[in-house]
């Protein structure tokens, strides 16, 4: 009898539980809904409830001319920074996990700064760096400042699989008369593959919605996330939820393909 009464207490506790979850998924999703549900309202007006679908605003981006040279320049932007801090996020990485130096955890620590201070301090941080070497703002500034903040989760990526990884197969290789090339080439990148593509495709997503940095190291261009910043302080309109909805769409899709990609070393 108490055996029974246990697990239908253990059962109320877990249907509280889904309840609960369900609540909290409920009002993180809400607004992201809210904004794919406007984007397609026919009024300009965000009026509730809705007189009708309609695709008119995606179809005002596209015969826009700022949003396709904002897109142009953010597509621009995230593969640059996608590629150069995949490049040095590996690079470092295999020196923090495969050699023993001075100073090596005070390095560690410090390359994973970024992730910690707000967009703010280092926006303002790069500003008043650009501003002293007298270094014009920007699409390179973009890029660099980016690639600061991008940095650093490259290096915990591949940190999480060179960690893990099986050096006896690099050891095969060169006893079978492989030379370090070779051997990288061969044997070491087909290995890493899967967690340097879910690098590119993190660092390509964190650098291509990234507003607060690009806010004070960027020039006369403009990124996405800068236009729809500028559209919004005339108010809130359809044509913004709509390229909202594209960036939010784009950002997800690498992210969830990142991650999985990441996961196929454990498969493997």
């Amino acid at each position: 009898m108490n055996a029974v009464k246990a697990v239908r207490r253990k059962k109320a506790r877990f249907s509280f539980l889904d309840v609960l979850n369900i609540l909290i998924l409920v009002y993180l999703l809400l607004p992201i809904a809210i904004i794919f549900l406007f984007s397609f309202n026919p009024n300009s007006a965000g009026t509730f409830p809705m007189q009708g679908l309609s695709g008119k605003w995606y179809v005002n981006l596209v015969h826009n001319r700022n949003f396709l040279d904002a897109a142009k320049n953010s597509l621009y932007v995230a593969l640059a920074v996608a590629v150069l801090s995949t490049v040095i996020g590996t690079l470092a990485s295999f020196a923090l996990t495969r050699y023993n130096f001075a100073l090596k955890g005070a390095i560690s620590f410090l390359a994973l700064i970024p992730i910690a201070l707000p967009g703010i301090i280092l926006g303002i941080a790069l500003l008043s760096f650009f501003s002293y070497l007298g270094i014009t703002r920007s699409l390179l500034t973009v890029i660099i400042g980016h690639a600061i903040f991008c940095i650093p989760f490259a290096i915990i990526i591949m940190n999480s699989r060179l960690e893990g990884f099986d050096v006896s197969f690099e050891e095969a290789a060169r006893d079978l008369g492989a030379n370090s090339y070779q051997t990288f080439l061969l044997v070491t990148f087909p290995l890493i593959r899967p967690s340097i593509i879910g690098t590119l495709m993190l660092t390509f997503g964190l650098s291509f919605d990234e507003f607060l940095v690009t806010f004070f190291v960027i020039g006369r261009d403009n990124t996405l996330p800068i236009v729809i910043w500028s559209m919004l302080r005339r108010g809130v309109s359809p044509l913004i939820n709509a390229a909202a909805t594209i960036i939010l769409i784009l950002s997800m899709a690498l992210i969830v393909i990142a991650n999985r990609l990441v996961k196929i070393r454990s498969i493997r």
